[in-house]
């Protein structure tokens, strides 16, 4: 009987903790969003760490003497040595540039629709947020009292996701995410060109110009040659890249279900959308003046996400019960 009672009170818990987790997460993507912010981090990390190697280690712009033989890998030691500073800043964004284009900017192989092509890596997360907007959509249309058959009477999901109207979605998607992501790294490459030219004039040591340049991407001690927004906040590339992730999934998941609702629309099932937030103490002013207002599809489809890292979602409305 004790065993019965523990295992009652474990699964009481866990109902709870995902009740909970629903409330603050009502578009359901926070594990997404999480992966996608991790996977974004990892590279960033990756990033970092080659700078320092090839600063400190290698001292590429020869700040330091060499003492000891070192792996003959690019960059090699001294490669960026060059008399005048303007020629060591060239070189070394050159090389820059092309491990951000090979860390974050990457394309690869990726499968989608039955087909293969080279896509970037972030096409992961939007196609993955898109596709469960798709299935959330046909849920809660038939929870609002809407008759729609369940994803697999239409083929499965991967034959919805292969329409025309969604194909177009979920491609303006993946252009959104990555051009935006190559505006952060663009903004990233102009700090950084300078903080290292500013600190080859001031002759800091080979640490000081690592420790300066990480700064610009991770935030981390920055001085006052960096970005800011126009609070006068700094913001570190790898934080508006965090930003980035999180806001561009609920963009996709809201993109998703606003279309699937407009579908059934286009057959004659007339839909309207209910603003739904979080419902905690995180909500800004702005979403929780939105909360429980009805809108056309139209007039709510490019409302969502109204801030960065926004977590509101539109939930379809059965006209007949207004």
């Amino acid at each position: 009987m004790g065993e019965l009672k523990k295992l009652k009170k474990m699964c009481d818990v866990i109902t709870y903790t995902r009740l909970q987790v629903y409330q603050y997460d009502p578009t359901r993507t926070l594990t997404l969003r999480n992966r996608f912010v991790r996977d974004m981090n990892r590279r960033f990390r990756e990033l970092i760490k080659i700078i320092r190697e090839a600063i400190i280690d290698r001292d590429v712009f020869g700040l330091q003497k060499i003492t000891a033989l070192q792996e003959l890998v690019p960059p090699a030691p001294g490669e960026f040595n060059f008399p005048r500073t303007a020629d060591k800043v060239e070189a070394f964004m050159s090389w820059l540039r092309r491990q951000i284009d090979r860390g974050l900017l990457e394309t690869r192989e990726f499968t989608r629709i039955g087909e293969s092509a080279e896509a970037a890596w972030t096409n992961i997360y939007i196609y993955d947020s898109y596709k469960r907007g798709v299935m959330r959509a046909r849920y809660e249309m038939n929870k609002a009292g809407y008759t729609i058959p369940p994803v697999d009477e239409v083929g499965g999901i991967e034959a919805l996701m292969s329409t025309p109207f969604h194909v177009d979605r979920v491609g303006l998607a993946y252009t959104r995410t990555f051009t935006d992501l190559q505006g952060i790294t663009s903004q990233m490459d102009t700090q950084i060109s300078r903080v290292l030219a500013q600190g080859l004039v001031d002759g800091d040591n080979p640490r000081l110009l690592a420790r300066k340049i990480v700064a610009v991407i991770n935030g981390e001690g920055v001085g006052d040659l960096a970005i800011r927004d126009s609070l006068g906040r700094f913001i570190p590339a790898q934080r508006r890249a965090q930003t980035l992730a999180r806001t561009e999934v609920i963009r996709a998941h809201h993109q998703a279900t606003i279309q699937e609702y407009q579908n059934w629309q286009i057959q004659g099932v007339q839909v309207q959308a209910e603003w739904s937030t979080a419902g905690d103490d995180r909500v800004c002013d702005q979403c929780a003046g939105y909360e429980g207002n009805i809108y056309s599809l139209e007039e709510v489809r490019n409302m969502i996400p109204v801030h960065p890292n926004c977590r509101c979602i539109a939930l379809p409305v059965n006209v007949r019960d207004l």
